[in-house]
C-alpha cells in the first residue's frame, strides 16, 4: 500500500516537471518582454505569436517613431531626425508621389504613415 503512494507521488512530479518542459519553459521563454528606445521615447513589446514577429517588430519601431516625432515637434533635433526618417524607409513603402521624404512631410502625415494598427487574420 505504501508502494502505490510513493509511485502516485513519484508519478505525479514526473507528470508536473514534463508539463513544465514541454509547455510552460517555452511559452514563458518566448514571451519576454523588449524594449527599444531612443533619446527619451522607450517602447516595451511582447512577442506574444513567433508568426508575427515581423509585424510586432514593426509596430514597436511604428511606436518609437510616432514618439520621436512628438520631441522633435517639441525641440528639433537631427538625430532624431534621420531616426525617424530610417525607421521610415526601413518598415513602410514610400511612395516618392505621395510624401517628399523630407521630415517634415513625415511629421505632418505621421499617424498616417506611422499606424500601428496590424490586421490580423
Amino acid at each position: 500500500m505504501e508502494e502505490r503512494k510513493t509511485a502516485a507521488i513519484v508519478l505525479g512530479i514526473l507528470g508536473l516537471v514534463v508539463l513544465f518542459f514541454t509547455a510552460i519553459l517555452p511559452w514563458i521563454r518566448f514571451r519576454s518582454t523588449q524594449t527599444i528606445s531612443f533619446k527619451n521615447c522607450t517602447v516595451h513589446f511582447d512577442y506574444w505569436n513567433k508568426d508575427y514577429v515581423t509585424d510586432i517588430d514593426r509596430v514597436a519601431h511604428n511606436k518609437l517613431a510616432l514618439c520621436l516625432c512628438d520631441t522633435y515637434q517639441l525641440k528639433p533635433d537631427s538625430a532624431a531626425a534621420n531616426y525617424i526618417m530610417q525607421i521610415y524607409k526601413q518598415y513602410d513603402n514610400y511612395d516618392s508621389t505621395r510624401f517628399n521624404y523630407t521630415i517634415d512631410s513625415v511629421i505632418k502625415h505621421k499617424k498616417t504613415i506611422m499606424d500601428t494598427t496590424i490586421a490580423v487574420d
